[in-house]
């Protein structure tokens, strides 16, 4: 019996070309195997690419081959895509086991179904996030997310982040940079956007949001996923409160009273009825939490509303800051930290997409409760103030009050914040 022999690849790149302007969005690919072939491939990123193979009477004339074309390329203007190398990427079916196996791995559940449950859930719809609005790509034999040329690294990521920055602050007279800056991001984060290359699309504030929460989704599950690294991603539990128990049953009841004293009956949310509640404990985001609030004190609980298919992000790194420019469709007016509100149904809009209508309006409707350090509370006056305000810890909106309908609370440093409950709703 013969066995094939698979030939070594000693050298290869990805090189990519996008230009708006040309409606160009090409790869090309070259690979050097020790059996003295050169591969080429090329074409329209996301298709079926053509290729053709060169067989040479050596290695080195082979990598010779491979150096002019390369070179040709990059003269043309292609850039080479910052991608994990030897990685092929491969689309595959996600079943529930592979994410179960995944998400048990992560966040500590005590052992609770429900817990398990939920735990997959936020892992899946979190993937789906992700492989619903681009070509990115799942392996499940590595746990891995791919663009259509491969398996991104984190510095595209962060450098897609600033173009992305960019581009939301562009404007309209600055049509050249403007789609010289939505080349640049594609050169990083390869999508099939069709035969067609619109740059008007990266007007919409509802694209901006969509690609903002891909690399927010991609960070998330690239840190999850990376088989180099050992330490413990998550340091985290989410734990049901049991409704068999008398301590469950009042937390349960406490947490429904408030919720459904605080509800505004004008907002769509308040059809919602809580199910379900989890504790979240970050021991780092507590203990950070904890020296915050003795410092500055006047702690408060607050409601937090966001996606489902943001909460596995907001589990692994707690709530954040964005950038002051960062991309958001939800507006903040009251500066830039973080938002909550006394007032639930407010902070539920956020979860059902009342206010943002990208993304998938099918995930289960979750809010957390947290713990807002506020500290010495500036109340404005108006919206349009530099906040936060100097000499203050926090910003407190009155209802009424400077143009606003619904009570806001913002803190602008993460320390101010930690997480208490985790509340599901029907």
């Amino acid at each position: 019996m013969s066995t094939a022999v698979v030939a070594g690849v000693l050298d290869c790149c990805t090189l990519i070309y996008v230009e708006i302007d040309q409606n160009s969005n090409k790869v090309w690919q070259g690979k050097v195997t020790d059996d003295g072939c050169f591969t080429a491939q090329w074409g329209r990123v996301g298709s079926k690419l053509q290729s053709k193979t060169y067989q040479f009477s050596s290695v080195l004339l082979a990598k010779n081959k491979f150096e002019r074309m390369k070179r040709e390329k990059l003269r043309k203007g292609y850039t080479e895509a910052q991608l994990i190398p030897n990685q092929q990427p491969q689309t595959t079916t996600i079943s529930s086991e592979d994410l179960e196996s995944i998400a048990a791995k992560q966040i500590h559940h005590g052992g609770d179904v429900r817990s398990k449950q939920l735990i997959r859930y936020l892992v899946s719809v979190n993937i789906h996030e992700i492989i619903a609005q681009t070509n990115i790509n799942y392996d499940v034999s590595t746990g891995k997310f791919t663009t259509a040329l491969g398996l991104i690294t984190p510095n595209a990521i962060a450098l897609a982040r600033d173009y992305l920055l960019q581009i939301a602050a562009m404007k309209r007279s600055n049509s050249r940079i403007f789609r010289q800056l939505i080349s640049q991001y594609l050169r990083l984060i390869p999508q099939n956007l069709g035969r067609k290359l619109d740059e008007s699309v990266f007007r919409s504030p509802q694209e901006l949001q969509r690609q903002y929460e891909i690399l927010n989704a991609l960070d998330a599950a690239l840190a999850t996923t990376q088989p180099s690294m050992k330490e413990k991603i998550f340091e985290c539990t989410l734990t049901r409160v049991p409704g068999s128990t008398t301590e469950g049953k009042n937390t349960f009841r406490w947490l429904r009273q408030l919720y459904e004293s605080t509800l505004n009956t004008h907002h769509l949310a308040s059809q919602y009825k809580l199910r379900r509640v989890y504790e979240i404990n970050i021991p780092s985001m507590r203990r950070a939490f904890s020296k915050k609030a003795a410092e500055v004190g006047n702690v408060k609980l607050h409601w937090h509303g966001t996606k489902a298919s943001n909460l596995l992000s907001i589990l692994q790194q707690g709530l954040i800051i964005p950038p002051a420019n960062a991309i958001q469709c939800t507006g903040r007016m009251f500066g830039n930290g973080i938002y909550g509100s006394q007032q639930s149904t407010k902070a539920l809009n956020y979860a059902t997409n009342y206010w943002n209508q990208s993304g998938d309006n099918e995930q289960r409707v979750f809010m957390l409760l947290c713990e807002f350090a506020m500290g010495k509370e500036y109340h404005p006056h108006n919206w349009s103030q530099n906040l936060p305000k100097k000499g203050y810890d926090s910003t407190y909106v009155t209802p009424g009050i400077a143009g606003v309908i619904n009570q806001e609370s913002i803190v602008y440093s993460t320390e101010q914040v930690n997480l208490k409950y985790l509340c599901e709703f029907v």
